[in-house]
């Protein structure tokens, strides 16, 4: 699932029941060095224009993966 969250609250949400030792994966350019969940869950700020993958179901090799957002917002209105 693809979040792209606004704010500390909203992240804490995305991430639910991970646990704190899932490893993250930042692409180059990204201003984190967080490489765990725990750590993520510890940040003051997060910034608008990055964009969170967390894995449907959790499996020992899985990870959370951190981009860049392509776009803004929603460019059609929502029907």
């Amino acid at each position: 699932m693809r979040y792209k969250p606004k704010c500390i609250s909203a992240l804490q949400i995305a991430l639910g029941g991970l646990p704190e030792k899932m490893r993250v994966e930042a692409d180059a350019g990204t201003p984190l060095t967080a490489r765990t969940v725990g750590q993520l869950r510890k940040l003051d700020t997060w910034p608008e224009n990055l964009v969170l993958t967390v894995p449907e179901q959790y499996h020992a090799a899985s990870c959370v993966r951190i981009g860049k957002a392509n776009v803004k917002g929603r460019v059609s209105p929502k029907p």
